[in-house]
């Protein structure tokens, strides 16, 4: 039994509040965010080179700004991978936790995506007069963006070949960084995972009701063109038939297991039921995740275009605006299985009840 009193208790306690409240007051708003330290971090090279070139301050503000709002993805994916790797579907504080998290890294990657409109009041000519200094400097070195395309699920082998290997960038820390976060489980390989414990799956019943429903949508299809309703019944194949997902996955065409495919249809098709509105949600988040990065990717393209042309190689030694432009490819979409999704489901006015699960 402890020998404090409840008295002596409550003295502690307040002497350290009293203490918190002191550090917290001798803590002023520049030391809180160590603002010397993060305002003396804009070294212009141009101004130790004899003609100072002042747009540089702002590309460094910018690409310092990028990097800051990088390690707060990768914080916030950190910690929605965390939550993935639980038991999610009846757990729903957990998932209004993943949504709210996935929805501020959408935020994020918005605000970044108004950062090229700061950028382009720099015109060529103003970059042109400090690009020099950066060589070899690039942001094809930025070890945080890298990162987030391993953690979101990009693999090496669909990354764009280049002239320059995208391991070749880093030292030896930076490279067993790198490592480290493609070991992890990625939040693609966890979103495939939790869609495939979807109660509903494991039995038959609700598929198998769904797949006599999208047969009667197409036996009752009102498509005058031939060629269209084969077509129609071709795509349907593939969401029904295992072995012909399989081939689609082999050819790149697809990158969620079966089983995953299944468990995302039924979260689409279910969307209005209880249970399933709040994962559905979390797919729209990840839609939404993919499509701004594929806008990203594309406003990064432009920009670069309009600076250094489509000749000019990149001052990291990549082919520049060419190589950009070459990553704007499904192959760098994460979730396409789930930007696809409304062409691989039925009219939901065929689509039938929502068979509950034992003992729900």
């Amino acid at each position: 039994m402890s020998c404090i009193n409840g008295k002596d208790r409550i003295n502690d306690q307040q002497n350290n509040k009293r203490c918190k409240q002191n550090v917290m007051v001798s803590n002023s708003y520049a030391d809180y965010l160590q603002l010397d330290k993060l305002l003396d971090s804009q070294t212009m090279l141009s101004m130790q080179n004899g003609k100072v070139s002042y747009d540089e301050h702002l590309f460094i503000v910018t690409h310092q700004a990028y990097e800051l709002w990088f390690k707060q993805i990768l914080f916030e994916m950190d910690i929605v991978c965390k939550l993935l790797s639980g038991n999610l579907w009846n757990n729903e504080q957990e998932m209004f936790n993943i949504l709210k998290r996935l929805g501020r890294i959408s935020s994020i990657i918005k605000l970044l995506l108004e950062h090229f409109g700061v950028l382009e009041t720099m015109t060529p000519y103003d970059f042109a007069e400090f690009r020099d200094y950066l060589k070899p400097a690039s942001g094809f070195q930025s070890l945080q963006f890298r990162m987030i395309e391993s953690k979101l699920g990009l693999k090496k082998e669909n990354r764009v070949n280049c002239c320059k290997s995208y391991t070749d960038c880093f030292n030896d820390k930076k490279y067993d960084e790198l490592e480290r976060a493609s070991a992890e489980p990625t939040l693609f390989s966890l979103v495939c995972h939790w869609l495939e414990s979807i109660p509903t799956l494991k039995d038959n019943i609700v598929w198998d009701q769904y797949r006599r429903a999208a047969d009667h949508w197409l036996e009752r299809s009102t498509e005058s063109d031939i060629s269209c309703l084969e077509k129609r019944r071709k795509l349907m194949d593939t969401v029904f038939k295992c072995d012909q997902h399989k081939r689609l996955v082999d050819q790149g065409n697809r990158k969620f297991s079966h089983m995953a495919l299944k468990g995302a249809i039924i979260v689409y098709a279910y969307r209005d039921e209880k249970g399933y509105t709040l994962a559905n949600k979390i797919l729209e988040s990840l839609v939404d995740i993919d499509t701004l990065l594929s806008k990203w990717r594309y406003s990064h393209f432009v920009m670069v275009h309009k600076m250094i042309g489509s000749y000019s190689s990149g001052t990291g030694g990549t082919t520049g605006s060419e190589y950009l432009r070459s990553t704007l490819c499904d192959s760098y979409r994460i979730f396409i299985d789930l930007v696809n999704l409304p062409a691989l489901t039925v009219p939901a006015i065929y689509v039938p009840p929502l068979i509950k699960p034992q003992g729900k």
